[in-house]
């Protein structure tokens, strides 16, 4: 659980520097599988998981989008959880066995004076207990409204790339995204809707900066037009073939692939040059490491504590700081 009192530790510390930060979790916060042995393993997981809730009642949290390893505990456990926790459970749609929504489709949080909707959404993922409808089309008809109460949408999604994608066809009004599946951490947010992955090992916190001056005009992602940038012009100087001086489609001029090639990467530095110059709403973002030069605090570390106390009452095995089991090939490493 040192993620965890890493995490509460820089939070506290944004607060003590004046910033007032909206914490928001894209999900399968909870479990690390979705199907967990029965017996102790289920137990010891149920107990690593009030773990989690308890610290983020400590910390603080202002939306928490359910994904499908969330339900690993069953849905009456995470309905417990749901009710113990003072931040909001977002789906719109997860559905009980009678179509009705489990929790809150979105929520509307105030920043600076800027309403921010969030919204809960996950792919389609197989559970006996409750139904998920499709995510695109449980997307679209709440949008409208969300919309009409915010000045930014941001979507946390437990997402498939193929849901992923399908989203980007639909052209939908949506100012940023936040993922929670897949392993791959972001380094920007792609050329469509901005779109972050911190990837699903704790380790890193992504700490992001919206500027907004006009709602009708979407965000500027600075770091994928400087990645953008950077990369092109990389590949363009690697194909002068060591001469910084040459005309690239005189030296090519007989290569038309290559040539396409060219225009190609030219066409995309121009799109990112010219998405700097004219931004308008800005997105900026920083990922810090959760490593071990920073403080663990004392009271995410003392409910760590008594979780663990609750797990050899139970006759669980011992987890280390990091909150891993025996048997982990990272088991007592403080990393």
């Amino acid at each position: 659980m040192g993620g965890l009192a890493r995490k509460a530790t820089v939070i506290k510390n944004l607060k003590a520097e004046g910033i007032n930060p909206l914490i928001l979790d894209a999900g399968d916060l909870l479990f690390k599988k979705n199907i967990l042995d029965p017996g102790v393993t289920l137990d010891v997981s149920k107990v690593n998981a009030e773990i989690i809730i308890d610290s983020f009642n400590e910390m603080g949290c202002d939306a928490f989008s359910v994904g499908s390893k969330d339900f690993a505990g069953g849905l009456d456990f995470i309905l417990e959880q749901y009710k113990k926790s003072n931040f909001p459970f977002l789906s719109a749609n997860i559905v009980n066995r009678s179509g009705q929504l489990i929790f809150e489709p979105y929520t509307i949080l105030k920043s600076n004076n800027i309403n921010i909707g969030v919204i809960g959404l996950t792919s389609v993922f197989d559970n006996n207990e409750i139904q998920i409808l499709d995510p695109i089309a449980s997307l679209r008809n709440i949008l409208e409204e969300v919309n009409s109460k915010s000045d930014v949408v941001i979507l946390l999604f437990n997402a498939s790339q193929q849901d992923l994608t399908k989203l980007y066809n639909d052209d939908l009004e949506l100012d940023m995204i936040l993922s929670s599946r897949g392993r791959t951490r972001s380094s920007d947010g792609g050329a469509q809707i901005p779109t972050y992955i911190a990837g699903d090992r704790g380790k890193i916190l992504y700490k992001f900066e919206l500027n907004l001056v006009d709602k009708a005009v979407p965000f500027t992602d600075l770091a994928w037009c400087e990645n953008t940038i950077n990369r092109v012009e990389d590949r363009l100087e690697k194909m002068k073939q060591g001469n910084p001086d040459a005309d690239l489609i005189k030296l090519y001029r007989n290569d038309q692939k290559t040539l396409n090639r060219i225009y190609g990467y030219q066409s995309q530095l121009n799109q990112a040059n010219q998405s700097l110059e004219n931004a308008v709403n800005t997105l900026s973002f920083e990922k810090i490491e959760l490593g071990k030069l920073i403080f663990d605090s004392p009271n995410i570390l003392k409910i760590v504590d008594k979780g663990k106390e609750k797990i050899l009452e139970i006759g669980g095995p011992m987890l280390d700081i990091q909150g891993r089991l025996p048997g982990d090939p990272h088991h007592g490493h403080n990393h």
